[in-house]
């Protein structure tokens, strides 16, 4: 695998995909209480490397295939 490929894989796409997952998982509770879960799960269990990669890349991604919820956590975080 190149290294590039295993950027695309391992990268902020990955966390963008773990990210979302956490949306789908609370895509059925009330919006708040979707947002303040998905918002304290990154908070409490990505490390602050995950959390720069991953807003460097929402920053520089005007498309980064999140989901709305994901998004409205996300932008809590910083």
């Amino acid at each position: 695998m190149t290294n590039s490929t295993h950027d695309m894989i391992s990268g902020p796409h990955k966390l963008v995909k773990m990210a979302n997952q956490m949306g789908d998982f609370f895509k059925s509770y009330p919006e708040n209480v979707g947002v303040e879960g998905i918002r304290d799960h990154i908070a409490k269990f990505w490390n602050r490397k995950m959390r720069e990669e991953l807003f460097a890349f929402i920053d520089a991604t005007p498309d980064s295939g999140m989901t709305p919820l994901v998004a409205k956590a996300v932008a809590k975080l910083r």
